[in-house]
């Protein structure tokens, strides 16, 4: 066998057979303030200080096996966002929640877990709307504005360039609001249409003439995922 050959043998990931917890978690405080990959890490130490038996990649870095639904970005919180974690055997739900959470940092907890073998669907994948809340001074008028007009062009950075893009389609409704200060909104989210919360307030700045630095300022909360087509949505826990 020559060196190309070994290697090729070396790296062959053969099937491994995963028995998937899919976990609902919340996240806030100063852990709202990290990046994705350090959010991955931080469930990745607790999955191995836990002493589970999490499915590990195959290759010359193993790690463990962990996919998020949809990252978050820096400085949102949020109440119910998803982590599938793959295991070696089976492992009941509620020994998973009380083992992780012993050794997730506080800031960052699993709420809810349900089991499932060898998923059909990457859970990446099967997201497709999101609920956020942002509180800001006024901001609810500010946001009802936007979804008054039949078009909202704002600047959105794709690939490095800036192009300019109408978000409006990718509003879907505004949710009970009880205060001027805190405004609740269902959007598509997911790969295939996904509209950031700076993209928005951007577009709100822009278009209604809202004070950049109180959105600068505004404390956004992801509130749910969704899965299926609107209005038919379902349940990310469903789609297993």
């Amino acid at each position: 066998m020559n060196p190309e050959e070994r290697l090729k043998e070396m790296t062959r990931q053969t099937h491994q057979h995963r028995y998937v917890l899919r976990g609902t978690f919340e996240r806030k405080g100063a852990l709202s303030y990290i990046g994705h990959l350090d959010l991955k890490a931080v469930f990745e130490r607790a999955v191995r200080r836990a002493g589970l038996p999490v499915l590990y990649t195959q290759g010359f870095n193993p790690r463990p096996i962990l996919e998020f639904a949809l990252p978050l970005g820096v400085g949102i919180d949020t109440e119910g966002d998803y982590v599938d974690v793959a295991m070696e055997v089976p492992v009941e739900p509620e020994e998973y929640i009380r083992r992780i959470n012993e050794e997730l940092p506080e800031g960052v907890k699993v709420l809810s877990a349900v089991q499932a073998d060898e998923p059909g669907n990457s859970l990446m994948s099967v997201v497709t709307c999101a609920s956020y809340r942002i509180e800001a001074p006024g901001i609810t008028d500010a946001l009802l504005k936007i979804f008054a007009l039949e078009n909202a062009e704002t600047i959105k950075k794709s690939k490095g360039k800036e192009v300019k893009v109408d978000i409006r389609p990718l509003l879907i409704k505004p949710l009970t609001s009880s205060s001027p200060d805190s405004a609740e909104y269902m959007c598509y989210a997911g790969s295939s249409k996904n509209l950031r919360p700076d993209v928005l307030l951007r577009a709100i700045c822009e278009i209604t003439g809202y004070e950049k630095r109180l959105a600068a300022e505004a404390r956004i909360t992801r509130l749910a995922l969704y899965g299926g087509d609107y209005p038919e949505l379902l349940a990310i826990e469903r789609l297993l």
